[in-house]
């Protein structure tokens, strides 16, 4: 399952943003108006490109996550700013259940997991048999 909240690789920032803000059913000019944009400049980061804006500042990528409702980090990530985080060979249960909850697109960021969801899973990894493992 791909999480359609997410870049693809072969996107640019601007059909990434276009893409999101369709799936949002947002008109450039919502989007405009819901983040203090001008609809001028959502078109150009939308185009790219040499006519466009390729590269958006970091303010403007901040408006755009907060307008789009998808995760800031997750954003900065998008647009370049941001290294992927990926979670490294780790023993913490908590953490690998959290990479695969990521993975299968089941939360856009590590904040999306919450505690219900945590003691749900521990819940069901008892239950297989795993008893003496704690998640949090």
């Amino acid at each position: 399952m791909d999480n359609k909240l997410l870049k693809d690789p072969l996107e640019t920032f601007g059909q990434y943003i276009k893409r999101i803000r369709e799936l949002r059913g947002y008109s450039q000019r919502k989007l405009s108006t819901i983040t203090s944009l001008s609809n001028t400049t959502i078109s150009r980061i939308e185009k790219g490109g040499e006519n466009g804006i390729e590269n958006p500042d970091i303010f403007t990528v901040i408006k755009l996550a907060e307008g789009l409702k998808i995760n800031k980090e997750q954003m900065l990530i998008a647009s370049g700013y941001l290294d992927k985080k990926e979670p490294e060979n780790s023993q913490n249960i908590k953490e690998i259940i959290t990479a695969g909850l990521l993975k299968l697109g089941w939360a856009n960021s590590y904040e999306d997991i919450n505690e219900q969801t945590l003691t749900f899973i521990e819940f069901t990894l008892k239950n297989y048999g795993i008893k003496d493992k704690k998640i949090i």
